[in-house]
């Protein structure tokens, strides 16, 4: 897989790959701002909890070989947000795609240039047979996003507490 300097997948305008302790004052930039992290898990200005979460998921790829990714647009070489494969809600045993941006960085069409690519790498170059997401019902542009890449509605399912939209590509589940 390369070292973890290494860009795991490069798109159009973006370089993507795996998170780094280096990350961290990115990240925290990332995770203290409320509105581009109200869909995804709250805010937090503490420095502790943020290298926390940013461990949690250098560890997630260190455990399987995938998580959630710093995603860095290329022209600027600014880490912009992340995305990323990670074990449903950190239980699985379904893998999710999720993605989480910079609110400067939003409008962009970044979010889905790096999901399309991220679930293209999850079938390809992971293996995985199918990849669910979640969108909250309220969050209009993340169903677009998951729609545009690919990705179908299958109903709803409660996550971390909350009622959310459930979406899926690849093979349908053996209840369907």
């Amino acid at each position: 897989m390369g070292s973890p300097e290494s860009t795991l997948i490069a798109t159009e305008r973006l370089d993507i790959r795996p998170l780094r302790s280096a990350d961290l004052g990115s990240i925290l930039d990332l995770y203290s701002d409320p509105d581009a992290m109200r869909w995804a898990g709250g805010s937090t200005t503490d420095v502790d909890e943020s290298e926390q979460r940013l461990q949690r998921l250098i560890d997630h790829q260190e455990a399987h070989g995938f998580s959630l990714w710093a995603v860095t647009e290329r022209e600027s070489g600014t880490v912009i947000g992340d995305c990323g494969l990670i074990h449903y809600a950190f239980k699985g045993p379904e893998v999710e795609l999720g993605y989480r941006l910079k609110v400067p960085f939003w409008g962009k069409g970044y979010a889905t240039e790096a999901a399309r690519a991220v679930l293209a790498y999850g079938f390809e170059e992971v293996g995985l047979v199918r990849i669910v997401a979640v969108a909250h019902p309220e969050n209009v542009a993340s169903q677009r996003v998951l729609e545009k890449i690919g990705m179908r509605r299958e109903g709803f399912a409660e996550y971390n507490g909350k009622r959310v939209m459930y979406f899926a590509a690849g093979a349908k589940r053996d209840d369907q």
